[in-house]
């Protein structure tokens, strides 16, 4: 028994070492800092107060144009999507660009940030925009979310746009950041680190690109961002969606994917079974990974568009 006490307590030593570890690197490193407030008083956006807090928005383009929303992803904000939505209004639409919950210009609600989150932002915010009918253009994260709203408000929904969705995760990474604690500690020393060196990867000679992925960066230390993230990733990121989209190809909605071949964040594979759920999706295949969407956005703009007035005209 002296021996296996021995043992018991050696053990029991070396995990509460551990705990204290990993306590301190999660306090030491705590990175989120400022003022959302005064962040959004000087920012362009305009702002709807719904029921869960302000919410950032831009409206480009003729309100009587056809309008489509665009749904952005886990981390990279609706500023990423500036020139996208430009874009298309400048080929005949209206267009809301707007950030979720806990991203960008947009409040940082306590809260469990989860689909019935940002259904009921979208849903608020096409009530409080007026707006009866839409198109949904979602990237990543926001894929899910569109075709979620898709099969929950069918007659409001007049097409779908997905680039890069997610359709079910299977990273390993990401199911440990469910586990309490563990997975604050992952986001906070690698997961918001890894999103911060992805965008500075974005830097071009641009000036107006610098200051993007300056601001992007600066947005991810606002106060409640870690929250919202993390709790995205164990509500959202890690659900299988395959049968959402199967319950959409159920549906007379014109759907439109465009997707990398190369994605090392969404499997193409995943992708692949979306489209046999949907075999009249129209589709393109680019290369350039998770965010080559970026470097091709005239292109896309274009392909979109083409889709959108063959299939509702």
């Amino acid at each position: 028994m002296t021996i296996f006490h021995s043992i018991l307590s050696g053990t029991l030593l070396v995990i509460l070492l551990i705990l204290v570890v990993m306590t301190a690197i999660y306090f030491l490193t705590s990175f989120e800092k400022g003022d959302l407030k005064s962040y959004q008083e000087n920012s362009s956006y305009s702002y709807a107060n719904l029921s869960k807090g302000l919410t950032a928005y831009k409206d480009y383009g003729n309100s009587d144009n056809p309008t489509i929303i665009v749904i952005h992803g886990a981390t990279l904000p609706s500023e990423g999507y500036v020139g996208f939505c430009e874009g298309l209004s400048k080929r005949g639409y209206r267009v809301i660009c707007y950030d979720q919950y806990g991203r960008g210009y947009s409040d940082r609600p306590v809260s469990k940030y989860n689909m019935e989150l940002y259904l009921g932002q979208l849903n608020e915010l096409l009530t409080y925009l007026d707006i009866k009918k839409s198109i949904l253009y979602g990237s990543s994260m926001g894929a899910p979310i569109a075709i979620s709203y898709a099969n929950q408000y069918p007659n409001q929904v007049s097409a779908v746009g997905l680039q890069v969705p997610l359709v079910n995760s299977n990273s390993k990474l990401l199911h440990m950041m469910k586990v309490p604690a563990l997975g604050n500690l992952i986001l906070r020393t690698f997961g918001i680190p890894f999103a911060k060196s992805r965008a500075e990867q974005w830097v071009t000679d641009n000036p107006a690109q610098k200051d993007l992925v300056n601001r992007y960066i600066l947005q991810l230390t606002l106060p409640g961002t870690e929250q919202s993230i993390l709790s995205s990733i164990r509500n959202i990121v890690n659900k299988n969606f395959l049968p959402d989209y199967e319950m959409f190809s159920q549906l007379d909605i014109p759907i439109h994917i465009s997707y990398a071949s190369d994605d090392d964040e969404i499997d193409p594979k995943t992708v692949q079974q979306v489209l046999n759920l949907i075999p009249r999706a129209e589709s393109f295949i680019f290369t350039g990974g998770h965010g080559g969407g970026g470097f091709i956005v005239d292109e896309l703009n274009n392909l979109f568009t083409d889709f959108l007035r063959k299939s509702l005209n």
